[in-house]
């Protein structure tokens, strides 16, 4: 069965405002997190459980992933600049 992905307002103004050839990537792999919530080279996050990161260029697909409901949830696209590029995290 295929995951549900539930992305906020603030999330899609996010993927907007990337350059264009990393938009397009980001896009692809959220759609592919439908099929597969835990693909190859995503990695869990330490201290937020249920939490993945996808590493793409300088960027990070953040989300979370509910198997009970089976939906990917509070997804966020953030530019890593360092261990602050996962604060503020929602849980």
């Amino acid at each position: 069965m295929p995951y549900r992905i539930r992305i906020s307002e603030a999330a899609r103004d996010e993927i907007r405002r990337l350059p264009g050839h990393v938009r397009q990537r980001v896009r692809r792999l959220i759609r592919g997190l439908a099929g597969n919530p835990i693909p190859a080279g995503a990695k869990k996050l330490r201290g937020l459980p249920g939490h993945y990161r996808i590493p793409t260029l300088d960027w990070r697909i953040i989300y979370r992933v509910d198997h009970e409901e089976v939906i990917v949830l509070d997804l966020t696209v953030r530019r890593k600049v360092g261990p602050e590029t996962y604060e503020d995290i929602p849980e």
